[in-house]
This record gives structure tokens, sequence and C-alpha cells, in this order.
């Protein structure tokens, strides 16, 4: 099996270390001939508290100078995947089998437009790269569906199942659709510059946070999307108990979680300066499906609106008690 990954970001660099004895060739397209991985041909992932491992690849940033693979890892941000998605097209056609492991719900339905063989590849767990060619990696589960390829999900399994947690899922618009409300504190963390201070009122924190996951699943629940159930992932059930049960408990719980996680991909793209970020396809999405469906969200509009002005070169972090004071006057209440 050849494999081909599109972008050379950390999850797209932990899974092709994943698959790496399992593929007979392994390939990147890179967005610049400057890459590291054209130069080295080489890349190196950190596993939990595993040593380093080293892999060998192929990489290049022209999509002619590589061999047709069997499979696409399509790792870019979703403002790019409709100009990827059309190179990927001419290059190899519509009938080859393409996985995303992108956020966000919009992206399946770009792919599906373009592609006849389409498995969504949805990452339950944390990814950074410290390096260009290097990513630490903090395991967890990935959910695979799709509703058009049911033999490159099979082969997927099998090959990553030996690393990591892979549970098959039937509904790609259900697993992807949960894992957004896992992505909703991505700007929240990103405005107030958590990775630097994690001891930043916490409590505010949590409250802000579990009500973004909460509105979310009431949203969802009235979308008709059913609940996608894995390891290490909080429950609907859970969620809720984090917004209505005393702080004393919730508090110290929510502190220990937010303390193992690394730095998100949203709070990375705002720490390298880009304006681009995934707002629109995570929190705007959420907030639009919202107002279609009639469902209040105030923590969600809060959060979007505020990281919408704030994102701009040389942003400072706003406190969590500034930002739940602004709560009550995004409510349609």
């Amino acid at each position: 099996m050849k494999v081909l990954l599109v972008g050379s970001g950390a999850v797209n660099l932990s899974v092709a270390g994943w698959l790496h004895p399992y593929v007979q060739e392994l390939s990147f397209l890179v967005r610049t001939s400057k890459s590291e991985l054209i130069d080295k041909g080489k890349f190196r992932c950190k596993y939990g508290d595993a040593d380093w491992q080293e892999f060998t690849c192929m990489a290049s940033s022209e999509i002619s100078e590589l061999s047709i693979p069997d499979i696409v890892v399509i790792g870019v941000k979703s403002y790019a995947l409709a100009d990827v998605s059309a190179k990927i097209s001419s290059a190899f056609g519509a009938d080859i089998p393409v996985v995303s492991v992108l956020n966000g719900v919009r992206h399946i339905q770009v792919l599906e437009q373009t592609f006849r063989h389409v498995v969504l590849a949805t990452i339950f767990y944390n990814a950074y790269r410290v390096s260009p060619s290097e990513a630490v990696v903090v395991p967890g589960p990935i959910a695979l569906s799709s509703s058009t390829d049911v033999k490159t999900v099979k082969q997927l399994r099998q090959a990553l199942s030996h690393s990591t947690p892979i549970k098959v899922i039937d509904n790609p618009n259900d697993v992807a659709h949960c894992k957004l409300i896992m992505n909703l504190g991505n700007a929240l963390q990103s405005i107030v510059g958590y990775h630097d201070n994690r001891s930043r009122d916490v409590p505010e924190l949590q409250r802000l946070t579990a009500n973004l996951m909460w509105e979310g699943v009431q949203v969802l629940k009235k979308h008709g999307i059913k609940e996608v159930k894995l390891p290490g992932v909080p429950s609907w059930m859970l969620i809720k108990l984090a917004v209505i049960l005393p702080s004393f408990i919730v508090v110290p719980i929510f502190n220990l979680k937010m303390k193992a996680l690394a730095i998100n991909s949203m709070a990375q793209d705002v720490a390298n300066g880009s304006e681009e970020t995934e707002l629109e396809d995570l929190n705007g999405y959420l907030v639009e499906l919202a107002e279609k469906l009639q469902v209040d969200v105030p923590y969600n509009k809060a959060i979007y609106q505020t990281f919408k002005k704030w994102n701009v070169i040389g942003a400072q972090p706003i406190k969590p008690s500034v930002l739940l004071s602004r709560i009550n006057s995004f409510s349609n209440r």
C-alpha cells in the first residue's frame, strides 16, 4: 500500500509514523520546496512517554514528482481544502480514496463533491510540532467512518490498530459533529492564552468551557445528531454535569484534565501570527446552525464574536473573568 499525506502538520506526522511499518511507500506533499522533510527525507514522533522514533519518507512540493498512491491522507487546514482537493483530483482522478483528518463538518461535503471514495478519520488526541519535521503526540483514539469506502476503512483499521485505539462508526456526520463539541474550546483557550498561563482564572475558564460544550450538545441534539462514545472523550451527560455541579467538585477535575492537554491547532496558528484559523469551521458553524434551529448559544456567540475582533497581530490575552462578563449581552433571552 502506497500512502500520500498532503500537509506535514502534527496530526499527519503522527498518523504517518503509525502507518510507516505497514505501507510500501510513504510520501508527503508539502507547501514549499524548502521543507525539512524534503531535505532530510525523514521525520520524528514522540508518542506519549515513549522515546523519539525516526521514520523515513519521500517528500516533494510538486505533486507531479510523486508516484500514484493507493490512499491520500489530507491534513491541511479547512480554508485550503478546496484548492488542495482540486490539485489531487487533477493529478490522480476522482476515484482515488481520500482520508480526511480535518476538524469541523463542512469539509465532508467539499470532499464528497470531488471524490467518490471518502473516509473520515476523526482525531480524538492532541499533537503538536516542535519543529517542521518533529511532532509530540498525546495518544488517544481515532474514529474511522465512511459511507462510500469500506475497503479503505478496513485497511486503515488493520494498520493503525497496532498503535492507537480505533473505532469504526457507521455515520460520518455523527462523528464529525461530536468531535466539533471537543473543538469549541480551541478559540477560548487561544483568547485567554491558556498555554502560556495554565493557572489563570481556572474556575471562570471551567465555566466558560463547560457551557460552550453544553450549548453545542443541545444544538446537536436538536439537529438529530447521535452521540458517539469513545474512550477518554467526555460523554454528553458528563458535559451537562460539568455545568450543573458545584465548582468545588468540577474545577479540580477540569484543572487536572486541562494541564494534560497540548496546545491546540488554533492556538498554534495564532502563535505563528496567522489570521487564518479554523474559527468559521468550528465556532462559526455551531453558531450558524444554532440560529437555524433557534437554539440560544450566548457562550458560543460571545467567544465567536470576540475571537474575530481579537485575532489581530499583537493581540493580548483576555482574562476568562472578562469574557464571562460579556456573555449576557449575547443571549436571545
